[in-house]
């Protein structure tokens, strides 16, 4: 026969829970506690202290066979059944929260202490540790909704009773072994009970299933039948987990999904915004991702779920971190965790690279460096390398208290970077690395060939480069006589009259660079001798 007590939770539902939790309506171990008698007790005075009808101490005399109730002797172990013993109500204590929560609709603080009838919901962003009487954590994390239906303890004992609904989203708990038979830790879902007596475990609810995992201890399963009907049991024991759906047969247990490895993991972040990869895993079909300070008990600051990587999470001070991570089978059941330390150094933030920028160019001589103001900086350090790292660096230049830099560079290629300092002399990370390349300066054109109309200027230069000119008759070049651009090397240009000019051209490549303009090269043009002058001497023959 089912426990009356039982019976309300029978029709439609999958019940998880320890064998012994609806048990026989005899007294049974599970039903009863153990009191050791010390020195003056009395049947009835621990019937004034213990129970919630004193009158019920004859009920004790009678289940314990006790002759005299006036005299017991020391050390007797009392057999008291859970039913007789006066309740006491207990509170919890809100250890932490983060982000949205609320308790009766109202925003919820660390510190406060919650009752039964309390109604707790998180936001997209929210996360709420509760620490029971006993020590025994609950912790509901984002976009949950529960309900603290019983919580209380009974008087001569530190067992307590503890009962919360959850309606939506997760709860995990890690329950301190339940001291005694009264003690008890239980989760009612829309579809499944789920009660334990010192164990660790989990609790989801979506889509009219409810998952239970359980990671350390054990549980019984069952399925209620039909009224009158032996239900059977299974046993849920740690690595395994089980869905529950309504309508459908109790499934057989199932293990969950191992740790995944974290082999790839970085344990240094230098960017406010991370990046963490997640590792290929045979059987995965999801992923959740749990970040907390790294230190006892903190609470959980940022939670996704997500079905592929990486996992991008923003808003986190520097300092120690620990993740947490677990894989998701196809059933949705969240396997064993993972655990791994890491370390957020992403402030001061690094400025962004002005000029020269990644893949850019620069002619030889002297290389303009600049850069943006970035936040929190007082001062900034450069490093300017040949490589293909900064182990060697050409330049290692700090304490720079403006954003440009001025640099003489033989033609190669360079890699260039940039880290900003506080005043303290707090350096932050290095910003992302730019390639350029510094180009030789164009050669300055050969002495034209002066003809009797034109000169002819030519200049060493690259496949595939185009060219502009100027020529001018002042070397600052305000107002050029001429100029042009042309796709070889070589410009053909009206002679001018007898004087000095200046020529400089300069090189565009074919990825759109433009090389600073040549030095001004002095053209002197000298005076053209009259060709009549050359018909005087026959004219005085004649």
């Amino acid at each position: 026969m089912v426990h009356p007590a039982c019976r309300p939770l029978l029709p439609g539902l999958a019940v998880l829970a320890l064998a012994s939790f609806c048990g026989a309506a005899a007294a049974a171990p599970g039903d009863e506690i153990r009191y050791r008698v010390r020195a003056g007790d009395t049947l009835i005075g621990l019937g004034q202290t213990l129970l919630a009808n004193p009158a019920h101490w004859s009920r004790l005399q009678k289940l314990n066979a006790v002759a005299d109730p006036y005299r017991i002797p020391v050390g007797t172990q009392l057999r008291i059944p859970v039913a007789l013993l006066r309740a006491q109500p207990r509170s919890a204590e809100v250890v932490a929260v983060v982000g949205e929560a609320r308790a009766n609709g109202r925003a919820l603080a660390a510190g406060e202490t919650l009752g039964a009838g309390s109604a707790l919901d998180t936001g997209d962003d929210g996360h709420v540790v509760l620490r029971l009487p006993d020590g025994s954590r609950l912790v509901l994390p984002a976009r949950s909704s529960l309900r603290v239906d019983t919580l209380k303890g009974y008087a001569g004992t530190a067992a307590q009773d503890v009962r919360v609904r959850l309606d939506k989203g997760r709860v995990e708990s890690r329950v301190a072994p339940q001291r005694g038979p009264a003690a008890r830790y239980r989760v009612d879902t829309p579809t499944a009970v789920i009660g334990v007596r010192g164990t660790e475990f989990r609790v989801g609810v979506d889509d009219g299933a409810s998952r239970a995992e359980v990671t350390a201890g054990r549980v019984a399963v069952s399925r209620a039948g039909e009224r009158g009907r032996r239900a059977a049991v299974r046993e849920l024991a740690a690595g395994f987990g089980l869905v529950a759906r309504v309508g459908a047969g109790l499934p057989q247990a199932v293990p969950l999904l191992p740790a995944p490895s974290a082999a790839g993991l970085p344990t240094l972040f230098e960017e406010p915004l991370l990046r963490i990869p997640l590792p290929a895993m045979a059987g995965a079909h999801g992923w959740r991702l749990e970040v907390a300070e790294d230190r006892p008990d903190a609470p959980v600051l940022a939670s996704q779920q997500l079905a592929s990587g990486p996992a991008r999470i923003a808003g986190l001070a520097d300092g120690d971190y620990r993740l947490v991570l677990r894989a998701i089978d196809a059933q949705g059941l969240e396997g064993r965790d993972t655990t791994h330390a890491f370390r957020l150094k992403a402030r001061p933030e690094p400025p962004f690279l002005g000029a020269p920028g990644d893949g850019g160019k620069a002619s030889a001589g002297g290389v303009a460096f600049s850069w943006t103001q970035a936040p929190q900086a007082t001062t900034y350090r450069l490093q300017l390398s040949a490589g293909e790292d900064f182990a060697a660096p050409l330049a290692d230049v700090e304490g720079l208290g403006e954003t440009a830099y001025r640099a003489e560079l033989a033609p190669g290629n360079y890699r260039w970077r940039l880290a900003s300092v506080r005043a303290d002399g707090d350096r932050g990370p290095w910003s992302a690395a730019a390639r350029f390349v510094v180009r030789p300066l164009p050669q300055a054109p050969e002495p034209p060939a002066i003809g009797s109309d034109t000169l002819e200027f030519r200049w060493k230069g690259e496949p595939e480069q185009r060219f502009d000119y100027q020529f001018a008759a002042d070397e600052s070049f305000a107002a050029p006589l001429h100029e042009g651009a042309v796709p070889e090397p070589h410009a053909s240009l009206p002679r001018p009259g007898a004087g000095s000019y200046w020529m400089r051209v300069r090189a565009i490549d074919p990825d759109g660079f433009i090389s600073p303009w040549t030095g001004a090269q002095k053209v002197v043009v000298p005076a053209q001798f009259p060709w009549w002058l050359l018909a005087l001497p026959l004219l005085f023959v004649l």
